[in-house]
């Protein structure tokens, strides 16, 4: 029933500090996971974390286009990320099945949910 796969995926982020874009693009893997895999995921663990690419762009920002100048900073990473993924198949699960002939009202009478006055 429960089977683990090892997978490399690649995310990116963007951000005002270096901590934000990081966050960010790990942020990204767990969607990145289900699109790929149909199956039911239970965990999702990174082995192995590699930088391909962090970039600082800086710039000045200005008030009305001449006053208080400031430095601002944006960072962008790409990141590949080796993941081990644990999958349970739920087409593997035994369910037991069982009928009711009379129906939804026979099994609401026979739980009690309907008050006694």
């Amino acid at each position: 029933m429960e089977k683990m796969v090892q997978h490399t995926v690649l995310v990116s982020g963007k951000g005002k500090s270096k901590e934000l874009a990081i966050n960010t693009a790990l942020g990204k893997i767990q969607r990145k996971v289900m699109d790929e895999y149909k199956a039911m995921i239970i965990r999702i663990e990174p082995v192995s974390i590699h930088v391909n690419e962090a970039i600082e762009h800086t710039y000045t920002e200005r008030f009305l286009l001449f006053f208080f100048p400031r430095k601002r900073s944006e960072y962008t990473v790409k990141l590949e990320v080796d993941i081990k993924i644990t999958l349970l198949k739920v087409e593997e699960i035994p369910f037991k099945k069982i009928e009711s002939p009379d129906g939804i009202v026979n099994h609401i009478f026979r739980n009690g949910q309907v008050a006694d006055k």
